[in-house]
């Protein structure tokens, strides 16, 4: 089974009572998954690791443990502003020229057309999600289960 990263907006206040109290965690996702909000979610699947390490204009986040999670980051909604900023200033060909060293420090290949377009396209959902959540002032988690 691959590992899925997910990444979730929540209103900045409910992320104050979840780092206090980080085993609701998992209940407050599924409910509100449930419910159909108000979090919205996007899902990197087995490639959010590869978000990360690739984007470094995303700030840190703050660990989080105590939940069911085999890994959980946290952003203050000012840290998403401030990521939201940088990574609204990265072009596609940014993002292509990334992709091509990165690839080359993999296996020396360049990368394929299929996969700059789908990296391009995954890196266009990704800063969507963060502006958006910027723009509400949420706070963002990234739970990898």
């Amino acid at each position: 089974m691959s590992v899925q990263g997910l990444f979730y907006a929540l209103p900045r206040h409910g992320l104050r009572a979840l780092l206090v109290e980080p085993s609701a965690m998992d209940d407050y996702l599924q409910h509100s998954a449930e419910q159909g909000g108000p979090l919205a979610v996007l899902d990197q699947g087995s490639l959010w690791q590869q978000d990360i390490q690739r984007l470094p204009e995303i700030e840190h986040g703050v660990a989080v443990d105590g939940t069911l999670a085999q890994h959980c980051w946290a952003w203050p909604a000012d840290l998403v502003t401030d990521s939201a900023q940088r990574l609204s200033g990265i072009s596609a060909t940014q993002l292509v020229q990334r992709m091509h060293a990165w690839q080359k420090a993999q296996d020396g290949r360049p990368p394929d057309i299929e996969a700059l377009r789908h990296w391009v396209r995954r890196q266009a959902a990704l800063r969507s999600f963060w502006q958006a959540a910027a723009q509400r002032r949420d706070a963002v988690l990234l739970y990898v289960v």
